[in-house]
């Protein structure tokens, strides 16, 4: 593997866990050190962290991490909800008695880890490797190299919103997420593409309700807007 390869997964890792904050500066001579590299590999990875919008380089400066606002978060699970549910449709298409199977096993791993006595940061790191496992496995089931490839990414930038909040969002919300998880999965068995794809909707813009820390009964704004479009369109459709 190229050393810019290696940097790239290295930094990525660093921001996708929670290692590193927001507006704080990614040392590239202490990330080269610690890979046992130069400093253009990590400026190299860098370059390609920018463009996927997770750091920022001023320009004679440095290099540090993004921070988002609500407009932006919001714009992107209305694009990363969009991109699950085609995935959540296909895979309601095209599961087979396996592919459930898989899906209801990784489930059931989540359902157990409020029960484990674990602390908050174990509980939400244990779901958050589990819940990346499961949409995974989704994007598998679905048997569309293409779509999986660009919803993989997205969820990268989810989890990195996620972990820029400094809050044990996954430990606080394990059990609701499960519930909403398993809610995909019995649309998925049962061949319900509309459902599934409704459902992983709905859990996607959960996601984003906690990252911008809304109250339950608030909708994210491109759910609503959404939400707004279909009744308009439902509207139309009767005349």
């Amino acid at each position: 593997m190229k050393l810019s390869e290696v940097a790239y997964s290295h930094v990525k890792n660093m921001l996708i866990e929670g290692r590193v904050s927001a507006n704080e500066w990614l040392p590239i001579d202490r990330i080269a050190a610690e890979l046992g590299s130069s400093r253009q590999p990590v400026l190299e990875a860098m370059k390609r962290l920018v463009l996927e919008g997770f750091v920022e380089i001023m320009p004679q400066v440095g290099c540090r991490v993004r921070n988002p606002d609500p407009q932006e978060i919001d714009d992107f699970y209305r694009l990363f909800a969009a991109g699950e549910a085609l995935i959540a449709e296909l895979c309601a298409a095209r599961a087979e008695p396996a592919d459930i199977l898989s899906l209801r096993l990784i489930s059931s791993q989540i359902a157990t880890l409020s029960t484990l006595g674990e602390d908050a940061q174990a509980i939400g790191e244990n779901y958050r490797v589990l819940n990346r496992r499961l949409h995974a496995e989704m994007r598998r089931v679905s048997r569309s190299k293409p779509l999986a490839d660009v919803v993989e990414s997205l969820g990268d930038r989810s989890d990195f919103y996620v972990a820029l909040t400094n809050r044990s969002i996954f430990a606080l919300n394990v059990e609701q997420a499960h519930r909403e998880h398993e809610e995909i999965i019995t649309a998925i068995a049962d061949g319900d593409t509309s459902g599934a794809r409704e459902a992983m909707e709905r859990h996607i813009f959960a996601t984003e309700r906690r990252v911008l820390d809304l109250p339950e009964q608030v909708e994210p704004r491109g759910a609503a807007s959404d939400r707004a479009t279909a009744k308009r369109a439902t509207r139309a459709a009767k005349g």
